[in-house]
């Protein structure tokens, strides 16, 4: 993923670099450091910055927006990764969401759209063709490392609020958990994903272990037995107490099947889920007042 240096994107917006410095230490876009001290800004942040403060962008050739690779995809981008990932093509999976995130979308919305719906039709395959579990397999492995790799290139927040999560026991699936971890990281938390196969009160004990905001649990295997929804209400009344919410999502989650609690928040796409968190993530109010000025 492409960094930014201040001064770039100072260029980029017409404004002062002193002013992107003071925004990235104030938490209004987020920046990692060099071994050096320098401060570096990734090109979806400063993308999120220029959209949500209606920002002019005077030198876009900066921002990468007249560069081919920033020009709208011709190619259905979910039969593009469906095709790499049936292929095994690990690559050319990084090379498109890389592709994604450099026009702009968002990290949630590449998992809710593209993403998901090639994973889906890969899922089909075993129905058609002798090797069909060994592709689901392997596209496991790679959707795995792309994951792995967007969060490390997302800048570190250690004041961001801390999130605890993963699949309820007897669910394998790697994926939506890691996928959920993913986008509180790009939302600038500090997730902690525990996996599939965690029981519900080892996500208790980690509520009262690593003190989060949020605790989320991603559900895949369906259908979803009453016993487990009674579990989960009993963990949502513990983390009220706590002052915690509790997020669940996941293919097998449908309209109905937990009950209306305070805490209790069902979601059925990553990107409503985010509108949620992003409520819940503190900012700086001071630093909020300070929009950026448009230089004349």
């Amino acid at each position: 993923m492409r960094l930014l240096t201040t001064r770039e994107l100072a260029s980029a917006i017409g404004v002062s670099e002193s002013s992107i410095k003071r925004w990235a230490d104030e938490g209004v876009i987020r920046a990692s450091r060099t071994a050096g001290g320098h401060r570096r800004i990734p090109l979806p942040e400063a993308l999120r910055l220029v959209q949500e403060t209606r920002l002019s962008v005077v030198r876009p050739e900066l921002l990468g927006l007249e560069e081919p690779a920033a020009a709208p995809l011709v190619a259905n981008p979910e039969d593009l990764l469906f095709a790499h990932l049936r292929n095994g093509e690990e690559s050319a999976v990084h090379q498109v969401v890389k592709t994604l995130l450099a026009n702009g979308l968002a990290v949630e919305a590449i998992i809710d759209g593209p993403l998901r719906g090639a994973l889906a039709r890969i899922g089909e395959l075993w129905r058609h063709q002798n090797e069909g579990l060994l592709i689901e397999h392997r596209a496991t492995n790679i959707v795995t490392g792309l994951l792995n790799a967007i969060r490390l290139s997302l800048p570190k927040n250690s004041s961001g609020p801390v999130a605890v999560g993963g699949a309820p026991s007897g669910d394998p699936y790697v994926v939506p958990s890691l996928a959920t971890a993913t986008v509180l990281a790009a939302a600038g938390w500090q997730p902690v994903n525990f996996g599939p196969d965690t029981p519900l009160e080892s996500l208790a004990r980690a509520a009262t272990w690593l003190n989060p905001r949020l605790v989320w649990i991603s559900f895949t295997v369906a259908p979803i037995r009453r016993s487990r929804v009674d579990q989960v209400v009993d963990l949502a009344r513990t983390l009220a107490g706590l002052k915690i919410d509790l997020v669940v999502g996941g293919q097998a989650v449908t309209p109905g099947t937990f009950p209306a609690l305070s805490n209790l928040k069902a979601f059925s796409s990553m990107t409503e889920m985010m509108s949620y968190v992003r409520a819940l993530t503190p900012r700086d109010p001071a630093a909020l007042s300070r929009r950026p000025r448009r230089r004349r």
